[in-house]
């Protein structure tokens, strides 16, 4: 007695993939590609953004604890250029100034991106502070 094979099937074995499968999951991950990397490049721009503000405001807290520790010193608070030479503007090594950070501001750079800043100077009651352009 002859077995019998389901219709549409031969006698060799079907292992492996048409060229029209492959053809068409290369189209499917060639799509989702274009689709995906314009995403990935705006969130990595966003997140520079995002880090550019992150280090205004830390720029920020060190300006309250330089004036905060000038004003407890023994001498307590002289002027703005006393609380300037106290503050460390150095944000870490995907940070840079240009040309350098100054007592009226500067160019702030994180990786390919800036943005200029103002800083307000520091009064007798009240610290500096760091403002974008």
């Amino acid at each position: 007695m002859a077995s019998r094979r389901p219709a549409g099937t031969t006698g060799r074995g079907n292992a492996g993939f048409t060229l029209v499968e492959i053809i068409a999951v290369l189209v499917i991950l060639s799509l989702l590609a274009a689709l995906t990397i314009p995403r990935f490049i705006n969130l990595d721009q966003s997140a520079s953004r995002q880090a550019i503000g992150s280090g205004v405001a830390q720029l920020n807290s060190r300006e309250v604890m330089a004036w905060s520790n000038v004003k407890l010193s023994d001498t307590g608070w002289i002027n703005d250029a006393q609380v300037f030479s106290h503050l460390d503007t150095n944000l870490g090594r995907d940070y840079r100034w240009n040309p350098s950070a100054t007592i009226n501001g500067g160019g702030l750079y994180f990786r390919d991106l800036s943005t200029g800043l103002n800083r307000l100077p520091s009064t007798a009651t009240s610290a500096g502070r760091w403002e974008e352009q």
